[in-house]
């Protein structure tokens, strides 16, 4: 009886033998080699194809273009700073948001810095010297309703005998108010500028802190 001929590897539609790839060949295969079958080509089922990362003549980009976001609402503010904890500041964490203080509107953010220091957050969507003037109204507000502030806060370690900082967060600030703020010597603010991009995947926030003038 006639012994069946052994297959010829190189022929088409033979399957690759089971013997293992050579040291760090089988890591870096699945870079080269790509399964056809679910994108509806015509090559036979089950065959694999070698495939160039990418089309002759291209490479990788070196670099990724971002652009401004078309339009920044104060949520999505809110949300970076709750999202992010400690992306202002290492050891800044909010406790309330959006916190009524009479006639003078409402805090954005309420926190506590590592220190244990009342901080307020306030932030706008445009750049406005209106910005400044709020912010301290609020730490005045603050420092006159210590007794409610205390209850309303009773839980949270906050040491009270320091007066409360202020954050200030916009796209950009004035040579003007940063002048003038300059000859305030309480309380202590921290000016920051922030900047959102488009990127392929979602927006994205950039935040910088300003040196003190």
């Amino acid at each position: 009886m006639e012994q069946p001929k052994p297959r010829d590897p190189s022929a088409p539609g033979a399957s690759r033998p089971d013997r293992p790839l050579g040291r760090g060949l089988e890591e870096v295969s699945h870079v080269f080699l790509s399964q056809r079958a679910d994108k509806g080509s015509t090559e036979p089922a089950g065959g694999w194809q070698a495939e160039r990362p990418y089309p002759r003549g291209q490479t990788a980009p070196s670099v990724l273009l971002l652009r401004p976001a078309v339009q920044v609402t104060g949520e999505q503010i809110a949300a970076a700073l709750k999202e992010f904890e400690g992306a202002l500041e290492e050891g800044l964490r909010g406790i309330d948001a959006d916190v009524p203080c009479g006639p003078c509107g409402k805090i954005d953010v309420l926190a506590i810095d590592r220190a244990s220091q009342l901080t307020i957050i306030d932030f706008d969507t445009t750049s406005s010297d209106e910005l400044l003037l709020r912010g301290l109204d609020h730490v005045d507000w603050v420092v006159e309703n210590l007794p409610n502030v205390r209850r309303m806060f009773r839980g949270q370690a906050i040491n009270f005998s320091l007066e409360p900082r202020l954050f200030l967060l916009a796209p950009q600030f004035s040579p003007r108010v940063r002048r003038v703020a300059s000859r305030i010597p309480r309380p202590r603010i921290d000016w920051v500028r922030y900047q959102f991009v488009e990127t392929p995947g979602q927006p994205a926030i950039f935040f910088e802190r300003l040196s003190a003038e």
